[in-house]
């Protein structure tokens, strides 16, 4: 066998093992990439989330709003009581006061 001849078979061995490599790469990325209708399933699922997502936090907000209600109520309350008891200790004093 000539020399031309084993280069020959030397370069058709290599070419033949990067045939077999880049066979192996382009299934791995054939396997590896979103098709159109994977993106479109992707983004319909993104779509049913967010909208989830923006109900609860409209639930959310309507939550805090009529918790805020509740405590702005039990404040006012508290200081009602307060101003009752405020009048009633100066109507004790008072009382002392007049007895002494």
């Amino acid at each position: 066998m000539s020399e031309q001849e084993q280069l020959f078979k030397v370069l058709l061995e290599e070419l033949q093992g990067l045939k077999t490599n880049m066979a192996t790469e382009l299934h791995g990325i054939k396997s590896n990439m979103a098709t159109k209708k994977d993106i479109e399933l992707v983004n319909s699922k993104l779509d049913k989330l967010s909208g989830k997502i923006d109900a609860q936090h409209i639930e959310n907000i309507n939550a805090d709003n009529r918790l805020l209600n509740e405590i702005q109520e039990l404040k006012e309350g508290v200081l009602f009581v307060n101003r009752k008891i405020a009048d009633a200790e100066l109507e004790i004093n008072l009382i002392k006061h007049k007895k002494q």
